[in-house]
């Protein structure tokens, strides 16, 4: 109950509109906040400056008005509330005396005694405080960690946090910073002219305060309380909203007058009257800096806009953006063109209002491009101007290019192990070597046509299978079928021990070779690899070579693979690492998942949605998912064993079916593999109707119909033996599927993972952004991770905006483990579309004192090397010997075979 209870943090000046010698200073402490609470003291306050924003006529000055923000820790939670003092609502006293530092309390003193309601500190002490920290403040303004109604004036404001706080403290600061008087009425007796200059007992219309307001139409008294008989109504009630002198104020019913019969002076809902207004627009207004106006895009340039899918153009957006030190709202807007064939996509005017909490404000106007052909160019201009009313403020004329390219290819590097290990099984029955060839083959026809795709295989050694060759169209292209073929023979059939940086060194030099062969704007890598490099060259003496962007994919549990060398090379190049982890029946499909996101991240594309889920026999399944404006293309993948017998169709917003017989008709591709079905769609799917076939709600239809059930029985005969695992999810009347949805878009999220270490008691901190058009989704979408802990258990992280589109939140690493985060968002477009995004990501952390494995720095034993070892004369005793003569084994023989097939 005393400075002894708490202490003081930091000071940050939370909205800055310039030197504190030149503004009107706002300082906000907060009292009854523990040091867990800080984060709640802190949105509290946001709350209270939000309200302070939005209100007239602080919202018109607000470019004169600095807030400092003080963090005050209190040793307990809430204010005092004595059991002798009653609440005249009808609340009970909680008899609470919480030990806080500036002594909150209600039922303090006033004029007319104790008050439950009056919500006060050690205002002394407060006020000392705040002008230690900021000398030139205005105002203080004391926030109370309590839900109960309360708060007072004086030397300093205070408010709790009752649903309309941010109207009491706007209140009780009109008492402390403009000596405002409250303006309902009460039994006290008037008493000569108050000092205060919104209340009144003169109603002489030629000496009145508020004289100058008054128009002559107005009676006054313009109203008089019910059996005040000092007073005379008039016979005709002035007009709604006209300043008079109404009867009731400063705590007086009989004698004392304000200027309107409502105030937020009076009603903490009400707006302040045109008396109080003034009064406090006299005091800020000399402090307002002088407005400034500046247009950042003096020319707008839509450069190298990709040509579309299936011949459908790409729409990009580029913003006029005018950037503002502003004191009142002004309205930004289009007075001519734009010409060209320029399109103004979200309309040709906006209202521009001063910024929050800095001095700069920021106006966009946006302008369309549609691509047509490789090589086509198209110029304009368009007029803006920013006015305030009728009153042009500035003018300008900006000039407008575009062109269109060839979409911008992607160089792919598979550096893909093959080492002994690979032939153990993956979790679910299944070879690891097998999962890799299905998820290799899947990505290989998912690839675009006129991307580059170059193979290297690694296990002690490594070699090029296939230099980075144009795959060609979909399904039929030559570097295509010559990829498969790579990954379907014997060359990546298990052998030898794992140099992963040979591997790397060799998808370095197919990307190498790529470059003299254009035009692939993008080169990229994935490595896979189920184990621990041990042999040479290492990922640490070879990362540093590397220019492409790097991903890699542990097939495995985090202990039996190099998590901390491959996490160290890919997020060094602008990638990621994704660990599988023992590859469950149920999550069979996961490295093929992991391969396809890969895909995406390499071609600039956004996972729209990564479900997994079971379509009963004889049922449907409709997964509706969302599509935007800024969506170029979309691609809807099926993984299923059952994909050849899969009804599957598309619904668009307006509800038009799209099927396999719509594929070849405009810019939709259907294409039918072993194991994956898709739709590759440009947007608007349909060319005839634009609207209705690309921003909205789509759906994934599914479903298995008779032919698929007729050819199950033969189906179940043909897995009994291949495949048992999945014969009897089948038998249980299921049919497992997972669907991944891509968009080729301007609406970009990007999620990572990084650990502070990789033990446990470490942490994740995950990051995500969203742009779009290259410019940061602010305050317009939630971010979240899901996360499945090593126990299988799952948590929920939340990811704060920390910066316009920049979201931030951690994870503790408290048990030891993979860690596998689906980072979500969801929002709307600048037109109001909904969104939702995701991506995952794994993290991994070992036991305290584990020592993960690394690879030696030179060779490690070979099986020459270590026969060598145990048929020496040193290990094998002539004891021994004799026995295994017994045995039939002549060690002269053997020695000799050895020596004839080794090096040494």
């Amino acid at each position: 109950m005393s400075a002894m209870d708490g202490y003081i943090g930091a000071t940050t000046k939370i909205v800055d509109h310039g030197p504190d010698a030149a503004r009107w200073n706002v300082v906000v402490l907060g009292d009854g906040y523990q040091a867990g609470e800080l984060t709640k003291y802190h949105d509290d306050v946001r709350a209270f400056l939000d309200k302070m924003y939005a209100t007239a006529p602080y919202h018109e000055l607000w470019c004169g008005i600095n807030v400092h923000r003080i963090d005050v820790v209190s040793t307990d939670s809430g204010a005092d509330d004595p059991l002798d003092c009653p609440d005249p609502e009808g609340t009970t006293p909680s008899g609470a005396a919480p030990r806080t530092y500036y002594d909150a309390a209600f039922c303090s003193n006033s004029t007319v005694g104790r008050v439950h309601r009056l919500c006060a500190v050690d205002s002394a002490r407060a006020k000392a405080d705040a002008v230690a920290r900021v000398p030139a403040l205005d105002v203080t303004i004391v926030i109370i960690n309590s839900t109960i109604y309360g708060g007072g004036g004086g030397e300093v404001a205070t408010c709790t946090l009752d649903p309309q706080a941010g109207d009491i403290a706007l209140h009780e600061i009109g008492h402390t910073a403009f000596e405002l008087a409250d303006e309902y009425g009460g039994s006290q007796t008037a008493s000569g002219e108050p000092g205060e200059p919104n209340v009144t007992a003169n109603t002489n219309r030629a000496t009145i305060k508020w004289r100058a307001l008054i128009k002559a139409a107005t009676p006054l008294p313009s109203s008089c309380v019910a059996g005040c008989a000092s007073c005379t109504p008039p016979a005709t009630a002035p007009p709604a909203g006209a300043v008079g002198a109404y009867g009731g104020a400063r705590y007086v019913n009989c004698g004392y007058f304000s200027p309107l019969p409502d105030c937020k002076m009076r009603t903490l809902s009400a707006a302040f009257c045109p008396v109080c207004a003034g009064v406090i627009r006299s005091m800020i207004q000399p402090l307002l800096p002088v407005e400034t106006f500046n247009l950042t895009t003096p020319s707008i340039s839509f450069q190298n806009v990709p040509a579309g899918v299936g011949g459908v153009g790409v729409t990009t957006y580029r913003a006029l953006v005018l950037e503002a030190h502003l004191c009142q709202d002004l309205t930004f807007e289009i007075t001519a063109g734009p010409t060209g064939g320029f399109g103004t996509p979200l309309g040709t005017t906006m209202l521009v209002q001063p910024d929050e909490y800095t001095s700069v404000s920021f106006g966009r106007l946006w302008l369309s491009y549609t691509s047509t052909t490789a090589g086509a160019m198209a110029n304009g201009t368009v007029t803006v101007r920013a006015r305030r009313g009728t009153t042009t403020l500035h003018t300008w004329t900006v000039n407008i290019h575009a062109n269109t390219i060839a979409r911008p290819k992607t160089a792919i590097t598979l550096v893909l192990d093959h080492s002994g290990s690979m032939a153990e099984e993956a979790g679910d029955g299944t070879m690891k070597v097998q999962k890799l060839r299905e998820a290799v083959n899947i990505f290989i026809g998912l690839m675009r046509p006129g991307d580059g795709l170059g193979m290297v295989r690694f296990d002690g050694t490594a070699q090029q299978l296939m230099p980075v060759t144009d795959v060609g169209p979909e399904t039929i292209g030559a570097g295509r079928l010559t990829a498969l073929g790579h990954a379907n023979g014997n060359e990546l059939d298990p052998a030898g021990e794992t140099s992963i940086g040979a591997g790397v060194v060799q998808g370095k030099a197919a990307l190498d070779a790529a470059a003299a062969t254009p035009p692939y704007a993008v080169k990229a890598m994935l490595v896979l690899t189920d184990g621990v490099e041990n042999r040479a060259p290492l990922l640490s003496a070879v990362g540093s070579s590397i220019t492409a962007s790097t991903f890699a994919i542990g097939l495995g549990t985090p202990y039996n693979i190099s998590t901390d060398a491959l996490r160290q090379l890919t997020q060094a190049h602008a990638g990621y690492l994704l660990v599988t982890g023992s590859i469950t029946p149920d999550q069979s499909a996961r490295l093929s998942k992991y391969f396809i996101q890969i895909l995406a991240g390499m071609t600039n594309a956004n996972v729209i949605l990564d479900p997994r889920n079971d379509l009963p026999l004889g049922g449907e399944h409709r997964i509706p998912f969302q599509v935007t404006e800024a969506d170029i293309g979309i691609d809807v993948i099926v993984l299923s064993p059952l994909a050849p017998l899969l009804e599957f169709s598309l619904l668009a917003p307006d509800g038009t079916r799209i099927g396999p017989a719509s594929s070849g008709s405009g810019p939709v591709l259907f294409v039918r593999e072993k194991g994956v079905c898709y739709y590759r769609c440009g947007l608007p799917a349909v060319t005839a109707d634009p609207f209705g076939s690309h921003a909205g709600q789509w759906q994934v239809v599914l479903r298995l119909g008779r032919k698929a059930e007729a050819a199950l029985p033969r189906l179940l005969k043909q897995l009994g033996e291949r495949d048992p695992q999945l014969a009897r999810t089948l038998r249980q009347g299921v049919v497992p599927y997972d669907l991944v949805i891509h968009a080729q878009t301007d609406l970009q999220f990007k999620a990572s993972a990084e650990q502070s270490g990789s033990y446990v008691g470490d942490a994740i901190t995950l990051r995500a952004s969203l742009r779009e058009y290259d410019v940061p989704v602010e305050n317009r979408a939630t971010v979240w991770a899901e996360a499945v802990l090593p126990d299988q258990s799952a948590e929920t992280v939340a990811l704060t905006e920390i910066h316009p589109g920049q979201f931030e939140g951690e994870l503790p690493m408290t048990l030891s483990g993979l860690y596998t985060l689906r980072v979500r968002a969801q929002g709307a477009t600048f037109r109001g579309t909904r969104f939702e995004r995701e991506q995952t990501l794994t993290a991994a952390a070992y036991p305290a004192g584990y020592v993960p494995p690394t690879g030696d720095e030179g060779e490690r034993p070979g099986l020459c090397e270590v026969l060598e070892c145990l048929l020496s004369r040193d290990v094998l005793t002539e004891r021994a010997a004799a026995r295994l003569k017994e045995w039939g084994i002549d060690l002269d023989r053997l020695r000799k075979c050895l020596a004839e097939h080794c090096d040494n």
